[in-house]
């Protein structure tokens, strides 16, 4: 499938779905400019420039998105382009809403994740970002937040309520230490109870016993939500105290190439019902906001599709151009226009 009927049948299955959509335009500040003659990396002594750089992450090939049972190849730049469009035409609703994020917005919800994760900055910057792109990204998750909210207001009452009436929504689960050991062969599994008869601890004996990488960690299986368990292990666990081991259990009950395993209890944590913190109140009043703004403002994909129909963009490179002009030519029709 080439690019451009790749680009059509994105729309035909709409995992484009309603995007939005608003000018793309150059940025030719210096500071952004792309100075071609940088040496980016350097292979056996041969240097790799920026504009191979640049013009091979643009067209790279084998970058695409499934579709359902298909995948279909898109060069990395129409992406590109089409994300920026689709993020520009947020805004532009957002401010014919009246709900255009403001810069203390911005801030706000910047300190709200440094609260969550005081790293967060640091760990955006590691990664290559500035601080500017971070912004940029919560102002444009607070920018469609305040669409799919539009009209919604969720009162301190109806954040208890909430909370008070559904209890186990807001628990978090009793929660078990495990250790494990897996062995090949039922013989192996007398080894190991010989070596625990006589005192040895579990995770000494997966170290030296157990075919499984958590042998490393002395079987360390991790910390787990008891209902994540399967029933046969919950099942194995019911009766164990901390400091004991389970039954052995096998992947191949009817016989056969499976494994056995027995796990160890090493710590139960009770089940503790989450505080109604600043934080959790929070949590909930957006969840519900959401919930209720899918049925108060059921229209706003139809709403970007009308920008989408009506703005004007100017892509200034030519492929990507013809690209875009089929593409929403397709997805116009796939949507029976825009009003």
């Amino acid at each position: 499938m080439n690019k451009i009927a790749a680009i059509t049948a994105l729309v035909a299955v709409g995992v484009l779905g309603s995007g939005t959509r608003a000018i793309a335009q150059q940025d030719n500040s210096p500071q952004k400019m792309v100075d071609p003659n940088r040496v980016v990396l350097v292979v056996n002594g041969d240097e790799i420039k920026g504009a191979e750089y640049y013009r091979r992450m643009e067209y790279l090939p084998g970058v695409g998105r499934q579709m359902g049972k298909t995948f279909s190849e898109f060069p990395p730049g129409f992406l590109t382009i089409q994300q920026l469009i689709d993020e520009r035409l947020i805004f532009e609703l957002a401010r014919q809403k009246g709900v255009y994020p403001s810069d203390q917005e911005v801030e706000d919800e910047l300190k709200i994740r440094q609260a969550d994760n005081p790293n967060v900055l640091q760990e955006w910057l590691a990664s290559g970002g500035t601080s500017d792109d971070l912004k940029y990204q919560l102002r444009l998750q607070i920018a469609q937040f305040k669409i799919e909210t539009f009209g919604v207001t969720i009162t301190d009452t109806e954040v208890q309520k909430e909370y008070d009436d559904r209890p186990d929504a807001y628990t978090v689960p009793k929660q078990y230490t495990l250790r494990v050991i897996y062995v090949a062969n039922a013989d192996d599994t007398k080894a190991v109870d010989q070596e625990l008869t006589n005192g040895k601890a579990f995770a000494d004996v997966a170290k030296e016993k157990s075919i499984d990488l958590t042998r490393v960690v002395g079987g360390l299986y991790g910390t787990i939500p008891f209902d994540k368990l399967d029933t046969e292990t919950q099942n194995a666990l019911a009766d164990v105290k901390i400091g004991q081991s389970s039954k052995w259990l096998t992947t191949s009950p009817s016989g056969g190439n499976g494994v056995y395993l027995k796990f160890y209890l090493e710590n139960v944590i009770p089940a503790k019902k989450m505080p109604l913190d600043d934080r959790l109140r929070r949590v909930i009043r957006r969840r519900m906001m959401i919930d209720r703004g899918h049925v108060k403002n059921p229209n706003t994909a139809k709403e970007l599709d009308g920008l989408r129909a009506k703005a004007k963009v100017d892509i200034k490179q030519h492929e990507f151009a013809d690209a875009y002009q089929k593409f929403l030519k397709a997805y116009l029709q796939q949507h029976g226009g825009a009003n």
